[in-house]
């Protein structure tokens, strides 16, 4: 005979009507939780859902009102939420929640019409990244990965996330939302069609930015020219083909991109904040890209460590 915990009146553990608020937000969230895994094939982030279901009627009246029901009263009251969280899964309000999803899994990639942003300062350019010919990048529409046909300017996102830097996450809010780019207007989880047709118009590209400084824009031509994204991508292909004998092809490329970056921020007074829009990413920060870390040892030689090992362990070093 199996014992079990049991409440007043004869009651199990787990029914709804012994419940302190404390135990209800627990139960809740552990029902919502397996809701979701149940609507998983849905595009909706299932952070958008639970804020529309905790922000229903029916939830804020019967969150707020839980301790001081009687046991039948809870019972009735938690039948309806189940309902209430199934419908919210199948009927998605068109309208913004204010979840924050959308900004944290990418920040926008600005169009051409985006321009007056940046020229009016309400886009700060250090805040800026761009994502050059051949990079691989994911669709924001369904995840798969594609290789850029031509460059993209985007918005840079928080160091170990893919979320926009401008949104505030305690908050839930975008900081520039009033001159938020053209892609975040465009943005509806409950609507992909506006993000779509979006996606079709002109991209922003550094010629529109850097449009009549001749100089730059040479620079931006020479750094393709020398340091362009193909030639990192194949020197870290012939790293695997070769099982680590280029290894110092590799290591003297990174080098020569990084005193390119200097030089330019040198020579011509440009706060090194502003190379990645100018120049892209550095070689360095991409060798993630392909599975490794650049590592400084002692005396300052340079070696390649590939993401997830020790530093101790396997590693890539040149002569």
């Amino acid at each position: 005979m199996t014992e079990c915990s049991e409440g007043p009146s004869g009651l199990s553990i787990n029914h709804p009507a012994i419940w302190d608020i404390d135990q209800f937000e627990a139960n809740w969230s552990v029902f919502l939780e397996a809701l979701m895994k149940e609507e998983a094939s849905l595009l909706i982030p299932s952070a958008r859902i639970r804020r529309q279901i905790e922000h229903c009627e029916v939830f804020l009246e019967v969150h707020s009102n839980w301790e001081r029901m009687d046991a039948p009263h809870r019972l009735s009251a938690w039948k309806r939420l189940l309902v209430a969280a199934e419908e919210a899964c199948r009927t998605v309000l068109p309208v913004c929640v204010g979840c924050g999803e959308c900004c944290r899994m990418a920040s926008p990639t600005l169009h051409a019409e985006d321009l007056p942003l940046l020229k009016g300062g309400k886009i700060p350019w250090e805040r800026l990244i761009t994502l050059r010919k051949g990079e691989p990048v994911r669709s924001p529409f369904d995840g798969k990965p594609f290789i850029l046909s031509e460059e993209r300017i985007k918005v840079a996102e928080k160091q170990g996330s893919r979320g926009c830097v401008f949104l505030d996450s305690e908050a839930n809010r975008c900081s520039i939302y009033a001159d938020r780019p053209l892609q975040c207007r465009a943005q509806a989880c409950w609507d992909p069609i506006p993000a779509r047709d979006a996606a079709e118009l002109p991209f922003l590209l550094r010629r529109h930015i850097f449009e009549g400084i001749d100089l730059l824009l040479e620079v931006i031509a020479e750094h393709e020219s020398r340091c362009g994204f193909q030639s990192l991508s194949a020197a870290f292909e012939e790293l695997g083909r070769s099982k680590g004998e280029n290894v110092g092809e590799v290591l003297d490329l990174l080098s020569y991109e990084e005193h390119f970056r200097r030089f330019v921020s040198d020579k011509f007074k440009i706060p090194p904040q502003y190379l990645d829009l100018l120049l892209g990413r550095s070689f360095g920060d991409m060798a993630a890209l392909f599975g490794f870390r650049v590592l400084e040892e002692a005396g300052g030689a340079r070696c390649l460590v590939p993401e997830g090992c020790e530093e101790q362990g396997e590693r890539f070093c040149g002569e």
